[in-house]
């Protein structure tokens, strides 16, 4: 069994219980009458010959619809003439319970008086002035200034809802809901090589997380893995054919693979320390992966041969390590990896950084910052298909986040940025948590968001965020690309 000491440490990397709270919308429950104020405007004799076949009251809609005939409840005869003045609209039908409800006081009076019932209660005996100005809700009325509700209100017979008094939030556009679990949540996602499927994480069904794929396109899930223990952090091998996945179910985290339609599974690392996060070279001959050093106390980067058992190989310290998919992007012919490291002074937060790695002889340097920020930890960065840009998610500095014994921060944004460091875009906005890109083909990223209330995987449409970088440098749109390229690129 784990200590306290290495399940705290294991806590921010796994993101299994991000469920959230559904927000409600308040419901209005008032309903008003609006009558055709140009029929009202006639002479006290023609008021007064119409006085007994004209009802006395507004009908809401449990006792009469607009436009049938109306019966006068102060009069015996003429009990099927039809009023002279009626409603501009017909009249909706009683809402359910918690939405747009009939006024509970309206009532059907037996007062004499000829004129109409408008909003809620009758008027004096004089007609009133069809012309006279609409007097403005004040500012601490239940419209809560909001005009425009106000005025569709009288219109439509209908209290609107009006808008929040709040300053304007920022939100994301240009997104598409892809999971929509009705418990649990859905994390991790990678996209198969082509372009079609998204492979990922979700506790959906029980409260450990298994694998699942599924069409980005459809509807129905299917589950790869089912063991009670925890299966996260899936990667696709290059050719499509096997999924590398981190699990404790041989007590300690272990790296194991499986084909890609589930099945077998064969144990690829067996040390008693924690290893997470595999990702697969170019070529699919090795794997990357993140250990929790026994010695060093932090977190390393180790590379193994998936078909040999001659053992690991530490490579550098860092965290969730991604293998870019084009090889040879690196100094002399190397490849790069992607991952974050902590700083080690100050807040400690992480960032950004590649290394170069030498399949042959199995070296690795140049280590390169390329995105930081302050008051920030940038963490989950992945690779375009093409190698030559990064996402990330970008996670601000707040004290209840650090201070809390749970992995949930307050907050955070998806970003897009050159692999040297330059046009770095903002892609999503506003206050929800958002997580664990993937780049997928057609200008698409894949998430992790709770702006629906609960995890889920969204999709973004990534074509706004390239023209905006191309307004800096006119020839990023350009050399863009949806998928890996065969050569390295200019200046490597």
């Amino acid at each position: 069994m784990r200590d306290t000491q290495t399940t705290t440490l294991i806590r921010p990397v796994l993101l299994t219980a991000l469920a959230g709270t559904m927000l409600t919308l308040p419901a209005c429950a008032k309903r008003v009458g609006f009558w055709d104020r140009t029929k009202q405007h006639q002479t006290e004799q023609e008021l007064a010959q119409t006085q007994s076949t004209r009802s006395t009251a507004y009908f809401t809609p449990e006792h009469v619809e607009s436009g049938s005939n109306v019966q006068n409840t102060a009069q015996s005869a003429n009990t099927n003439v039809e009023p002279k003045v009626k409603p501009i609209a017909q009249s909706a039908p009683p809402l359910e319970s918690g939405s747009f409800a009939a006024n509970s006081s309206a009532s059907i009076s037996t007062s004499s008086s000829p004129d109409e019932f408008v909003n809620n209660g009758p008027v004096t005996s004089a007609a009133p002035d069809p012309y006279a100005p609409i007097p403005k809700p004040e500012a601490n009325s239940v419209h809560g200034g909001d005009l425009s509700a106000w005025i569709y209100s009288n219109a439509m017979g209908i209290e609107l809802p009006t808008e929040s008094s709040t300053p304007a939030t920022r939100a994301t556009v240009n997104v598409r809901k892809i999971t929509d679990a009705y418990a649990g949540s859905d994390f991790d996602p990678i996209v198969t090589p082509d372009g079609r499927n998204l492979i990922y994480a979700s506790t959906q069904h029980r409260p450990t997380a298994d694998i699942y794929t599924k069409s980005i396109n459809g509807a129905v899930v299917t589950r790869l893995t089912d063991d009670p223990a925890q299966d996260v952090m899936p990667s696709i091998s290059p050719d499509g054919s096997t999924i590398a996945f981190a699990t404790d179910r041989n007590g300690s985290w272990d790296i194991f693979l499986m084909p890609v339609e589930g099945g077998n599974k064969i144990q690829i690392t067996n040390e008693s320390a924690h290893d997470l996060h595999p990702t697969w070279s170019p070529d699919g001959t090795k794997l990357a992966f993140c250990r929790l050093g026994q010695q060093t106390g932090r977190w390393e980067i180790w590379v193994t041969d998936v078909a040999s058992d001659h053992g690991a190989q530490f490579i550098g310290f860092g965290l969730f390590p991604e293998w870019s998919p084009v090889a040879g992007t690196g100094i002399d012919g190397g490849d790069k990896i992607l991952f974050q490291r902590s700083r080690e002074r100050g807040d400690r937060a992480f960032s950004i950084w590649t290394i170069d790695y030498q399949p042959n002889p199995g070296t690795a340097g140049r280590e390169t910052e390329i995105a930081s920020g302050a008051d920030q930890a940038l963490i989950n960065p992945t690779w375009s298909p093409d190698g030559q840009f990064v996402c990330f998610a970008a996670v601000p500095y707040s004290q209840s986040w650090v201070n809390s014994t749970t992995a949930r921060p307050d907050m955070s944004t998806i970003w897009m940025v050159s692999v040297n460091g330059t046009n770095k875009v903002k892609l999503t906005d506003g206050t929800s948590v958002d997580l664990m890109p993937a780049w997928g083909r057609d200008n698409q990223i894949f998430f992790v968001s709770n702006m629906d209330g609960q995890d889920h995987l969204w999709s973004m449409e990534l074509s706004p965020a390239v023209r905006a970088a191309s307004l800096r440098n006119p020839e990023f749109e350009s050399t863009f690309a949806n998928v890996p390229t065969d050569t390295p690129a200019a200046g490597e």
